[in-house]
């Protein structure tokens, strides 16, 4: 007697909400500059990855070597949710991150400036 198939249930993706960052003024370059770090660590190897990470053919020209290859080719640098692409959306967070810090920090340091200019004048 056959036993029916049964589908694998699909999870839906967790979604978080928005959450916000409280950061000392006196602590975003210090902050800013570990992002950097960061990235320029990060850097090299996605670097490597471009141009390494891809095999451009089956090695061995067998049907094993072809499976490994299609399959690596296909999950782990083409497809948009595998571990390249999850890599290279680390980095454009990282990027949009410090991108924003520095926009924080030029507010902050006008914002600074305006009160002082208005403030400074009463003293």
């Amino acid at each position: 007697m056959l036993s029916p198939t049964r589908e694998p249930a699909v999870t839906e993706p967790v979604v978080y909400p928005p959450s916000t960052l409280r950061v000392d003024p006196e602590t975003l370059p210090a902050l800013r500059s570990a992002i950097d770090v960061t990235l320029a660590e990060l850097g090299p190897h996605l670097t490597e990855m471009r141009t390494s990470g891809h095999m451009p053919e089956p090695w061995l020209g067998d049907s094993a070597s072809f499976e490994t290859w299609a399959f690596y080719t296909d999950h782990v640098m083409g497809a948009p949710d595998g571990p390249f692409q999850a890599l290279l959306a680390y980095e454009a967070q990282l990027v949009a991150v410090r991108d924003r810090l520095v926009e924080i920090q030029a507010e902050y340091d006008r914002t600074e400036s305006d009160t002082a200019a208005v403030f400074g004048s009463r003293l």
